[in-house]
Formats: C-alpha cells, sequence, structure tokens
C-alpha cells in the first residue's frame, strides 16, 4: 500500500494502541503491522479463516458479519474509525465471524505473535483490552436481551440510532455518514428489505427522517431515542 501511515504520526486520535502502549511499543509496532487498503465491499477476513491476530480501523467504516441458516447474512457489529475488529477470534482456530468494507477502509494488522509480545510487555495495553472485551460482551449481550423483544417499528428506530451513534451525521442536514442498502439495515435489524422499506416510510411521514437518494437524515434522534427508552438504550 502506498502513504503508509506510521503510528507515530497517525491522526486518529482514537486509535487502541497511541492510546494504550508506551511509547517504546508505539515505535516497535509502527514497524511491524501490515497495513492494507481494502475497497468498499471487500472481505478483511472471512467467517472461517484461520486467527492470525487483529485489525485495527486507521479510517473507514466495516460491518462485522455472521452467516446463518441458508448463507442468511446477519449484521452483528459496526465499526468505525479506531476500532478494533477480529478480537472475537482471539483464542479461537478460526473467525466466528466476517468483516467487510462498507467503504474504502485502512486497516492495521497486528499478527498473533506481536499481539502476545505486546500484552506481556504492557501491562496498560493488556488492561485496557481485557475492559475492551467485557464492554463488547455487555453490549452485544444488552442488545440480544432487548432487540429480540422488540416491534419492528422500535428494531428500525434502534438501528437507525446504531448508526447515528456509531457514524454521526453530516453538520446541519443530518445526513448519516454512512450508505447503507435496505437489504444491509435489513441484516441489522433481523427483518427483511419490505418491512425496511416500509417503516422508513412511515418514519419519513411522520418527518423522523427524511430520505436523499440512498442515504438518510436524521431529523428527530429524540423521537427515536423515545421510542426504545423502555429498552434501556443507553446500554445497546
Amino acid at each position: 500500500m502506498n502513504g503508509r501511515i506510521e503510528c507515530t504520526t497517525c491522526p486518529n486520535t482514537k486509535c487502541f494502541v497511541q492510546q494504550n502502549c508506551n511509547s517504546e511499543w508505539i515505535q516497535i509496532i509502527s514497524r511491524s503491522k501490515e497495513q492494507s487498503l481494502y475497497q468498499k465491499g471487500q472481505q478483511i477476513f472471512r467467517e472461517g479463516d484461520k486467527v492470525s491476530g487483529l485489525y485495527f480501523i486507521q479510517q473507514g467504516k466495516v460491518k462485522i458479519v455472521s452467516n446463518g441458516l441458508n448463507g442468511k447474512e446477519q449484521i452483528v457489529r459496526l465499526a468505525s474509525d479506531g476500532y478494533v475488529i477480529g478480537h472475537c477470534g482471539i483464542g479461537e482456530e478460526m473467525y466466528p465471524i466476517g468483516a467487510v468494507a462498507l467503504e474504502d477502509t485502512t486497516a492495521c494488522f497486528l499478527s498473533n505473535e506481536l499481539l502476545k509480545s505486546a500484552y506481556r510487555e504492557n501491562v496498560q495495553f493488556t488492561l485496557a483490552f481485557m475492559f475492551y472485551y467485557s464492554s463488547e460482551l455487555r453490549k452485544m449481550e444488552a442488545r440480544l436481551k432487548y432487540v429480540a423483544q422488540m416491534s419492528i417499528r422500535e428494531k428500525v428506530a434502534e438501528a437507525l440510532l446504531y448508526l447515528y451513534d456509531i457514524f454521526g451525521v453530516n453538520g446541519d442536514a443530518q445526513v448519516l455518514n454512512v450508505t447503507m442498502s435496505r437489504q444491509e439495515l435489513a441484516d441489522l435489524v433481523g427483518t427483511n428489505a419490505e418491512q425496511v422499506t416500509r417503516q422508513l416510510s412511515l418514519f419519513q411521514d411522520e418527518k423522523i427522517i427524511s430520505k436523499q437518494g440512498k442515504d438518510l437524515a436524521i431529523l428527530r434522534v429524540d423521537l427515536l431515542r423515545k421510542m426504545v427508552k423502555s429498552y434501556s438504550h443507553q446500554e445497546l
């Protein structure tokens, strides 16, 4: 990849390595990491691939996917700048999920061997990962608990809030900073594209959102949060 970004000069202040490694190990990781550009729609790793390490998103957007019955894809998580992906595979022989770039994405890869050395030599790095795993597990358990009880209207509202919280919006226009197809939204919600399209149309009629081509603008985030308030959305 051209234009390699070194950890010591990386502009991503959310980077897990920069936040939790000492200066010596930041330089070691910078020299040892692999950095790759993934085009929109490209697989970063596939479910069932041999676990070889972790990926840190330098810049971009990624969907974490799992294949269910009949090969139906489900989006189990979304990730953006500074996020860690592939961590669910640590300690296993194969990745239990896959990762696909939602837009052109730059990711840094740290091998298992490099990670083990970093864990041994950086107490703060190791502790930070322990808390990270704990936080991710709580979020996953909360989503499983509450989303299963939601109506389609509530599920779509929760999905829109999830996109809003992860990717944000573009200034005064309030357009989500991510473009997802109706099928991808359905894979996130856990339903079909027809139901998602129907509910989005209802939200548009209620002036909660507006459609701008393939993009969505969130006009009343307060009403979306009110819809899922009883499900303790702050935990999702």
